[in-house]
């Protein structure tokens, strides 16, 4: 009965002639029966043997030092040429120290006299093929790692100024489309783009100075396309350590370039969106986005009319325009694209011929269609049916959606303009229509009091004066502020000269320290000029004291402030204060909201805070 969990034998090859090699051979195999020896006479017919097969049939060879049909170390010096690391053995009765040292330098794996017996010689021989067999399990493994490694291999040796393929990986050759017989023996820059090869050369120089590293290199497929690596070089040493190749490793990044690439693409497009001056230029943006980010030239955007029943188109592409001819106009709720707005979600087709509205879609088969938000639709062809994957579907939605945003922005836009533009004619009128009225009547009223001593006229022109203030701040806050030019001031200087516009009556000024601040002047003196009366208006105590002011930086270095030491704003009215038409005293209710269109438009902010005795504001974000 036959034990099939018996290991196979060990076959060897003994070299020589005569009765002498049977013995020996016979020896062995007693010695150990795990041996299978098997004898050929001359050095020609062991190489025959040899040569029968890849990897060589036997897992060792036991030779005379100088066998017939060679002298000296000429058989071990054959085997070594077809195979470097197959184990050779000289067991011989001849020769001499020098003789040994010859034999090792050779590449002999051991020299053994022939007075060692066959038990030691056994051993020894197996000693030398346990060595070889660990070494070419490792070479097998290595290799089986080198085959299923996810990344490209690839071998090199120096021949030149050039590295050759000697060997790669099935992955490499996937990836390129190429057969192996069309990349081995072929210098790599063959398969480089032209944009890699400065970089590559250079890189070649430095490897075989030792030094590697990694870098971008740009592969050339069977089919002309263009794959984007990460590389990496090892060297490979001879025995004398001298660089004689390298071993490089290709990580494809083409898809993560590509994704780049798009989001460079799309962060592009985002900043040109809001910029665009009009709905048109939106349209025009996102139609040129698809077609380079998507690769999807037939492509167009409608927008919803201004009685919102209607999706028209605004920007059609050329290659649209020529494959589908002049599209039709959408009602809202019909139609593809009607539904896709009405619906405010994205309609697929992979094959749009099977929608049967009436219309010609014989230049597309794929069709998709994609809000843009409350204002229209993007429409996108394929001339391929089921072309659309979830990342094209996903970058149309993010281009619509960045749309959407700009279209919103520029309604509000106009509509800000529009009250602009009213609040302009709104100062117009203050200015011309209201004010020369309520002078003539102003005129009309000190000559009364000229003649009269009423305190009817007094309180007549003490509400003409409050009227005059009213159409002074409605003019400032209709106007706003139209353009700055910032300039280096004085925090000190600045606030004294305010002061003494202000009708401070009893009040007193203290100002704490100085700072320089960065704005534009005039602006700053309105601002001063009313947090300063708002101090003195609202900060007299009911005793008729006059209020303490005090102005200073603040204690981070981050803007001013301005307080008083009267009854303070009440906590629950912090940010009603700067409401137009906020009022506790019948004010104008005006003045801290000028303070705040100010402030907002020199980038800085304004809050009222507790103070430690009364109201305290403080300006924050000054450069």
């Amino acid at each position: 009965m036959t034990d099939v969990t018996a290991e196979p034998p060990i076959p060897l090859l003994y070299v020589d002639d005569g009765t002498a090699a049977e013995t020996v051979a016979a020896g062995l195999e007693r010695a150990d029966d795990r041996l299978s020896v098997r004898t050929v006479p001359d050095a020609d017919a062991a190489l025959d043997a040899l040569e029968a097969a890849s990897p060589p049939p036997v897992d060792g060879v036991v030779s005379e030092y100088d066998p017939p049909g060679t002298d000296g170390l000429g058989l071990l010096e054959a085997i070594r040429d077809a195979h470097p690391d197959l184990p050779v053995v000289i067991y011989t009765d001849g020769g001499s120290e020098s003789v040994a040292s010859d034999a090792v330098a050779a590449g002999v794996t051991d020299y053994v006299p022939k007075t060692v017996p066959p038990d030691r010689l056994a051993e020894r021989v197996l000693d030398a093929v346990d060595g070889y067999r660990t070494r070419r399990r490792r070479r097998s493994q290595y290799r089986q790692l080198f085959e299923d490694a996810p990344v490209m291999y690839v071998v090199f040796r120096d021949v030149g100024d050039e590295p050759i393929v000697e060997d790669c990986n099935e992955r490499f050759l996937d990836r390129l489309g190429y057969d192996p017989d069309e990349v081995f023996g072929r210098s790599v820059w063959e398969l480089y783009a032209e944009e890699s090869m400065p970089e590559a050369i250079e890189g070649f120089d430095r490897g075989r100075e030792g030094t590697f590293g990694h870098q971008e290199r740009t592969l050339i497929a069977a089919d002309g396309t263009h794959v984007e690596t990460l590389f990496r070089a090892s060297p490979r040493l001879n025995d004398r350590g001298e660089v004689i190749g390298t071993l490089g490793l290709y990580v494809d990044i083409t898809e993560a370039k590509r994704r780049e690439r798009t989001l460079e693409r799309l962060h592009d497009v985002t900043r040109a969106l809001i910029r665009a001056e009009d709905r048109e230029a939106v349209a025009g943006l996102i139609t040129d986005a698809v077609s380079d980010v998507l690769g999807y030239p037939r492509n167009l955007v409608r927008l919803v009319d201004d009685d919102g029943t209607e999706l028209r188109p605004v920007a059609v592409t050329d290659e649209a325009e020529a494959a589908l001819g002049e599209r039709p106009v959408y009602r809202v709720g019909e139609g593809t694209a009607g539904r896709a707005y009405d619906a405010g979600e994205t309609l697929v087709y992979d094959d749009v011929r099977t929608v049967d509205d009436g219309y010609d879609r014989s230049g597309v088969r794929a069709s998709m269609f994609v809000p843009v938000g409350d204002h229209g639709v993007l429409s996108v062809g394929a001339a391929e049916a089921g072309a659309f994957d979830d990342a094209d579907v996903h970058l149309a939605e993010v281009f619509a959606a960045n749309a959407a945003t700009a279209l919103t922005l520029l309604d509000r836009t106009r509509t800000l303009e529009r009250q602009n533009d009213r609040l302009s004619d709104f100062a117009s009128v203050v200015s011309h229509d209201l004010r020369t009225p309520l002078s003539v009547v102003e005129g009309s009223l000190e000559l009364a009091r000229e003649r009269y001593d009423d305190e009817d006229l007094d309180r007549a022109a003490r509400s003409l004066d409050r009227a005059f203030g009213l159409i002074e701040e409605l003019l400032a806050l209709a106007r706003g502020v139209d353009s700055l030019s910032p300039e280096p001031l004085s925090l000190r200087s600045t606030v004294e000269a305010c002061w003494r516009t202000v009708a401070t009556d009893d009040a007193t000024l203290v100002v704490d320290g100085d700072e320089t601040i960065r704005a534009d002047e005039a602006a700053l003196r309105r601002l001063f000029e009313n947090l300063l009366g708002n101090c003195v208006e609202h900060g007299a105590t009911p005793d008729g004291d006059g209020v303490t002011v005090t102005v200073g930086p603040l204690d981070d270095g981050a803007g001013f402030y301005v307080a008083d030491d009267g009854p303070g704003v009440p906590a629950d009215a912090h940010e009603a204060v700067f409401d137009v038409g906020y009022t506790d005293d019948g004010g104008t209710g005006l003045g801290l909201a000028i303070v705040e269109r100010i402030a907002d438009a020199h980038g800085w902010t304004v809050d009222a805070v507790d103070g430690e005795n009364g109201a305290r504001f403080e300006v924050r974000g000054v450069g």
